[in-house]
């Protein structure tokens, strides 16, 4: 019995992982370039920029 559940759970494992890297990307990677007027690596807004 413990050998179905092995192989039950490899499956579902395999066929996870198969889903997520034939999946679609969402869109290209974000750069913190893509942000004018960002001046920390993340792209959040420079505090001295507020008006």
């Amino acid at each position: 019995m413990r050998a179905v559940y092995a192989i039950v759970l490899v499956l579902a494992f395999a066929a996870l992982v198969t889903d997520h890297l034939t999946s679609p990307s969402s869109g290209r990677a974000k750069s913190p370039e893509d942000f004018p007027g960002a001046c920390a690596p993340c792209g959040a807004p420079c505090p001295s920029a507020k008006k």
